[in-house]
């Protein structure tokens, strides 16, 4: 719960910044950082995967692959956070970032996805 008390402070502070803050926001800057949490996790499980698929077997028998359900997971996520954010008048880009923060730290980690 102390991630997502950072979290909000940061979107606090960035809708703050804007000139946007209003008390009646505090319901969505709760809900964008329990999104922004949610999608971290899923960040950190997709990076523990060593595949991107997973085998299931049909009632009938048969071996198939499948998307790892991780993937879905980051997916719903990163779209809640889009959506999240844009209730607020924010994207990514707006957040101003502090060296341990937790934005930048996912910005980080999305990069450093692509390069492995």
């Amino acid at each position: 719960m102390d991630e997502i008390k950072k979290i909000e402070q940061k979107i606090r502070k960035a809708v703050k910044n804007q000139g946007n803050y209003s008390k009646d926001l505090e319901l969505c800057i709760t809900m964008a950082a329990g999104s922004f949490r949610a999608f971290m996790l899923a960040l950190h499980d997709v990076g523990q995967l060593s595949e991107t698929f997973v085998s299931e077997v049909s009632r009938e028998g048969n071996v198939r692959l499948v998307p790892h359900p991780a993937f879905r997971v980051l997916k719903d996520a990163q779209e809640m956070v889009r959506r999240s954010l844009r209730e607020l008048g924010l994207t990514l880009g707006t957040l101003s970032t502090d060296e341990d923060d937790p934005f930048d730290r996912m910005m980080k980690d999305v990069e450093g996805v692509d390069s492995e």
